[in-house]
């Protein structure tokens, strides 16, 4: 009976052993499976890190290259900044230069209106014959504004503004010739002048010679021409 109980038995105890062998070598095969897939993994991953830290590195590169880049736009900018203040410099120079000619053409003009005795470059004949040429000057607006019939501002404004000016030539050629200035009033003639001035209206052909530069015909006086009266 024994026989037949280790007959009986020992088969399925070894059935039992080979599937538990077989187990542990499927267990084994398994195990070596996942550290082979474990390894594989970490393998992958140490290659992405090695990638990863190449493609950092790959990306310093062109940092610096940008930072290099930047510091030429930096330096670009800066030339161009300094060229802008360079150009921006020398047109103030030019304005100022500008400037000071027109300055000085004014203050060659004022001295050419100054006596010597003041420290200018007039002489009688300079300010008479600017006086002169004031007064045709003069003549020639009012002949426009009558054209225009007698009503134009702009020409109004042109021939105010030479009268000014002829005041001013007649006031230094009265100081050349130590005479006497005066300002004709509407309605007045070169005889009542001269009645109301010299007490003697036969003079005023005195007063026509000392004014033959802007007075061509003794009987066309003007309000607001200023005469010179000799003494």
């Amino acid at each position: 009976m024994n026989d037949l109980f280790l007959t009986s038995t020992g088969p399925k105890q070894l059935g039992t052993v080979t599937r538990l062998v077989s187990a542990g070598l499927l267990v084994f095969a398994l195990s070596g499976t996942a550290i082979a897939q474990q390894d594989e993994e970490a393998g992958d991953a140490e290659a992405a890190q090695q990638t990863d830290e190449t493609t950092v590195e790959s990306t310093d590169a062109p940092v610096e290259e940008n930072e290099v880049t930047e510091d030429a736009d930096d330096e670009t900018n800066d030339e161009q900044a300094t060229d802008a203040q360079a150009d921006e410099l020398t047109a103030r120079l030019e304005e100022r230069g500008a400037q000071l000619r027109q300055a000085q053409r004014e203050l060659t003009a004022l001295r050419a209106r100054l006596p010597q005795e003041e420290g200018g470059d007039l002489d009688l004949d300079s300010a008479v014959n600017s006086a002169r040429l004031t007064a045709e000057a003069i003549r020639s607006a009012r002949s426009e504004l009558l054209q225009a019939g007698g009503s134009d501002a702009a020409l109004e404004e042109n021939i105010d503004q030479l009268i000014a000016e002829l005041a001013r030539d007649q006031a230094l050629v009265a100081r050349g010739r130590g005479d006497t200035l005066y300002e004709v009033r509407r309605g007045e003639t070169l005889a009542g002048i001269a009645g109301r001035y010299y007490g003697n209206s036969n003079r005023w052909e005195a007063i026509h010679e000392a004014n033959a530069h802007v007075l061509r015909n003794p009987d066309l006086v003007w309000p607001g021409l200023t005469l010179v009266l000799p003494r």
